[in-house]
């Protein structure tokens, strides 16, 4: 039996393993698999298990105490499968000018080259079941390009970005639990929550982990090597509250651990009205053989260095009639129970959550991400018949943003206690004023060419503008050259410790403006073929 539940097995029982990863999400299941094929023998601990549970979802939560976050929303999945389990599936592969250091941005830049991103760009597209990765390449699109679409690119200020949907959301614990099942060298433990990375007396190498479950049972998992994949918050946590080996918690010798949390602000305001006539297909999305595509307009690298900006994209989304509004978030929850596309149950709170707001979801899910891909092509495909001929809708401008690496952007722990007696995190998201300035900027450079094109006009709005979180959580045990500016070294490995390995967006440095899913998978096979190089 491969698959275990840590409320059956005896008190304080003691586990081995070549390797142990603890989250059974994209990174830590991409990591398992590629080790069982290469004959390792590996544990993954799991801290819920095949369904949510709230008892265990409870033990996500945190004090808030910087920018807000969206209140009432399930960011992350603590149970098998991760946050996978809630992702509406849109994947953006970095270019080589993401890792670039910018001098206008402080602590910017990877300390690795793009070829050991590209080299695992195309697997890691195959393992999310992407349309093929030269699909990521604006000019495969060029024949689908309207003449309004042109028009906007033509000039020096927007670049065109590329996303790319698969068929469907890729969920990784469907998707190895087969395998989990039949395996003879895996291990997957459910309720198995992680509290604690044991090194040996000198602090310089990893002997074992402990977990507890919510009954307080006992476990540890003695590794030669381990891999924490937990995600964006639970990485530092860990290391925070293991403190036996170097006082200050694993990796924080330089108080790095839990610094430069990231995420990539989210806006929708201002509204454009497109002449009549005006098609843009691509910028609002169509359906591909393998899946979908949507073109976003992206402030220029030209720009960005002359002014000084951040590097921010937009898309222009179809504004829904007041009606339609009133009855987008139950046709929400209603898809994603039909399809069971996520966890609906608790991912918006009904008795706390505002049902009337479209504009927090509308860049998150809209039908290319709610119904399966050939109902959806065919319903592309029938709106773009329907509306031939007609004025135009007005569209209103989403704006997905970078975050610039901020040390004080950063989480901590808590005196306060979870359910399994270890410290709460405390949230304490820093967005500088530059964020704002670049959207700004981006609206404005809009504006202009839609006025020069004649294809429309941009009505900027009033009022403040407001952001929020899109649940990536990127950052926090950054990659770095130096334990001084960071907590793994470009190998992934937590400085100073021997076989202590660090998985997931938590490892990046600086976050441009693109989703985090594609790369963290690409990032988990490159770990993968080191630890295989690795002696046992």
């Amino acid at each position: 039996m491969t698959i275990l539940d840590a409320r059956d097995l005896e008190p304080d029982v003691e586990l081995t393993a070549d390797v142990c990863v603890v989250g059974a999400g994209a990174a830590g299941l991409t990591i398992a698999g590629e080790l069982e094929r290469s004959g390792r023998e590996v544990c993954v601990l799991e801290g819920g298990g095949f369904q949510p549970e709230q008892a265990t979802q409870v033990l996500h939560d945190l004090d808030s105490r910087g920018y807000p976050i969206r209140r009432n929303f399930m960011s992350r999945a603590r149970y098998y499968g991760g946050s996978c389990n809630l992702w509406a599936g849109r994947s953006m592969r970095f270019l080589p000018r993401d890792l670039e250091p910018r001098s206008w941005v402080p602590d910017s830049g990877w300390p690795i080259p793009y070829s050991e991103l590209l080299a695992y760009y195309p697997r890691a597209s195959r393992i999310l079941g992407l349309p093929a990765f030269d699909q990521f390449e604006e000019g495969r699109h060029e024949d689908a390009l309207s003449a309004g679409e042109r028009a906007l690119y033509g000039g020096e200020a927007i670049d065109p970005t590329v996303s790319l949907w698969a068929r469907r959301p890729k969920r990784f614990g469907a998707a190895h639990k087969s395998a989990l099942r039949s395996s003879r060298t895996t291990r997957l433990v459910l309720h198995a929550n992680a509290i604690k990375v044991h090194l040996n007396p000198e602090g310089t190498s990893v002997e074992s982990v402990e977990a507890a479950t919510l009954g307080r049972n006992h476990l540890r998992v003695r590794a030669r090597v381990v891999v924490l994949a937990c995600g964006g918050l639970e990485n530092p946590r860990l290391l925070l509250l293991s403190r036996d080996g170097q006082e200050c918690g694993i990796g924080n010798r330089y108080d790095v651990v839990g610094r430069y949390f990231m995420d990539h602000p989210r806006a929708v305001f201002g509204k454009v009205r497109l002449r009549e006539g005006v098609r843009l297909s691509l910028l609002e999305g169509c359906p591909i053989s393998e899946g979908s595509v949507q073109f976003g307009l992206g402030l220029s690298r030209h720009v960005q260095r002359t002014e000084g900006l951040l590097d921010h994209y937009a898309t222009l989304e179809v504004e829904h009639s007041e009606y339609t509004e009133k009855g987008y978030q139950s046709f929400i929850r209603t898809m994603k129970v039909l399809l069971r596309r996520g966890h609906a149950g608790r991912r918006w709170e009904i008795g706390g959550a505002d049902m009337g707001d479209i504009a927090g979801l509308l860049y998150l899910l809209t039908p290319r991400e709610l119904v399966p891909h050939g109902l959806y092509r065919a319903y592309w495909h029938a709106r773009k018949a329907l509306t031939a001929g007609r004025s135009a809708r007005d569209r209103v401008v989403v704006y997905f943003c970078e975050q610039p690496p901020d040390p004080e952007s950063r989480v901590t722990l808590s005196r306060e206690r979870d359910a399994l007696g270890a410290n709460r995190l405390v949230l304490n998201w820093k967005i500088a004023s530059e964020v704002a300035r670049s959207a700004r900027r981006l609206q404005a450079v809009l504006q202009q060419r839609l006025e020069r094109t004649g294809l429309g006009e941009l009505d900027p709005g009033t009022g403040e503008l407001m952001f929020t979180d899109a649940s990536h959580h990127m950052g926090t045990t950054r990659m770095s050259v130096s334990p001084r500016t960071g907590v793994v070294d470009t190998e992934c490995r937590v400085h100073g410790v021997h076989g202590l390995y660090v998985a997931g967006s938590s490892v990046f440095p600086s976050a441009s403006h693109k989703n985090p899913t594609l790369t963290i998978v690409a990032l988990a096979l490159r770990l993968a073929d080191h630890l295989k190089r690795r002696p046992n």
